[in-house]
């Protein structure tokens, strides 16, 4: 199954979990979208998490990767900032992982 595949499979998810008020999500990777006039604009931090979840107060991260995906320098970085600053950050290669994560963090 390829990234974006899981990915969306876990944004269902955590949707079918947001509509029962259970947490608050978004995905929040970082990226870059040309406008009209041409120029680019820059959204997210670079290595931020795929996707972030608020669940109880907890801000968790999630990276998502395959078997055989790998974290680049940034999302290293992202990984140490957020824990330090007492966040969660997991890299979740599938829908149950996250789901695991979730009944964890309730």
């Amino acid at each position: 199954m390829l990234e974006k595949q899981i990915q969306k499979v876990i944004l269902e998810y955590l949707q079918y979990l947001e509509n029962g008020g259970q947490l608050y999500f978004f995905r929040s990777g970082a990226g870059a979208m040309k406008l009209d006039s041409g120029r680019y604009f820059k959204t997210g931090k670079a290595g931020c998490p795929d996707i972030t979840v608020c669940i109880k107060g907890k801000f968790i991260g999630l990276e998502v990767k395959t078997d055989k995906g790998v974290q680049s320098v940034a999302q290293l970085n992202a990984q140490r900032q957020i824990e330090k600053a007492g966040g969660f950050y997991y890299i979740v290669t599938s829908v149950e992982e996250v789901e695991k994560i979730i009944n964890q963090a309730r």
